[in-house]
């Protein structure tokens, strides 16, 4: 693996080169993975925390020859830029681990893989910072990498045939226009999401799957507006009761929810009776939150 100091040698040109494979190989897996079956870690918001990434891989194994991939598939549930400073350092490793294990690691698609987002929360920034582009430039590294975004699963389902369980891992959570497994089969990619701009019913399921959230606590039921996320109400974030993932995952003979998209104080937080899991995977976020930060394993 990387040593814990940054990547000083990234060039622009072998930065393209891992987006073209990487696309190659994303476009031809499905946009709900159903092959995944344990053992396998999974991890949530990584935030441009590439210290925090090596971190886990030092300790609690790596995704390589010498290290865990022989007997652990890897499942990252997004949030991969944005708001630490090595954004380049943490998507690119994730690529070339998915060049080499196409079919042992897994990117899924976050609220932050969307060029209207990361273009001012970090990662634009870190692209003209450190390697001098004009990120409007279509063929810049900012620019092809979100093209590559745009073609990230939304979801996997991880199949545990001897406990009979199926535990279904998105970015956000669900919603009102997702009801089953089908309906997030049914959305293109790729696939484009303009913030204010939501307007048809491809694009408001994709929205619930990568920002929506879970109530305060289990006793709110149902749906209501996610005014932190969108307090003038435009872009169909929702939050979600126990209710509703009681109902989404007995409708889909699921057993439990793993999501990330929020940072929890101990990296791990419960909704909905333990049916629903968030986890975070990078600690102290923005440096002001003091939080820690987990994997789990399946």
């Amino acid at each position: 693996m990387p040593p814990f100091s940054l990547f000083n040698n990234l060039k622009r040109d072998q930065i393209l080169d891992l987006i073209a494979e990487c696309s190659n190989i994303l476009q031809a897996q499905p946009i709900v993975i159903k092959t995944l079956k344990p053992p396998i870690k999974i991890f949530g918001n990584l935030h441009g925390d590439y210290i925090d990434l090596m971190r886990f891989f030092d300790i609690w194994g790596q995704p390589n020859d010498n290290g865990d991939i022989s007997g652990y598939d890897y499942l990252f549930l997004g949030n991969y830029v944005d708001k630490g400073a090595q954004s380049l350092e943490v998507i690119c490793l994730l690529m070339a681990l998915k060049l080499k294990y196409p079919k042992q690691v897994f990117l899924l698609r976050g609220n932050h893989e969307d060029r209207n987002v990361n273009k001012y929360l970090g990662f634009g920034q870190e692209c003209t910072r450190r390697l001098g582009e004009d990120i409007n430039d279509p063929n810049s590294v900012f620019q092809r990498m979100n093209d590559m975004f745009e073609q990230l699963p939304l979801a996997a389902i991880i199949n545990d045939k001897a406990a009979n369980n199926k535990v279904f891992c998105v970015h956000a959570g669900v919603g009102q226009t997702v009801q089953k497994i089908e309906d997030i089969e049914k959305i293109q990619r790729p696939l484009k999401l303009t913030l204010g701009q939501i307007n048809n019913e491809t694009q408001i399921a994709a929205m619930e799957l990568l920002w929506s959230d879970p109530a305060i606590n289990d006793e709110i039921i149902g749906f209501s507006s996610n005014i932190v996320r969108d307090p003038l109400k435009q872009n169909n974030m929702t939050l979600f009761g126990a209710d509703v993932v009681e109902k989404f995952l007995k409708v889909n003979q699921l057993s439990i929810l793993i999501r990330a998209n929020q940072i929890c104080p101990d990296g791990i937080d419960r909704f909905a009776s333990g049916q629903c899991i968030t986890i975070t995977s990078c600690t102290n976020y923005c440096g002001t939150h003091q939080n820690d930060a987990c994997f789990l394993v399946v």
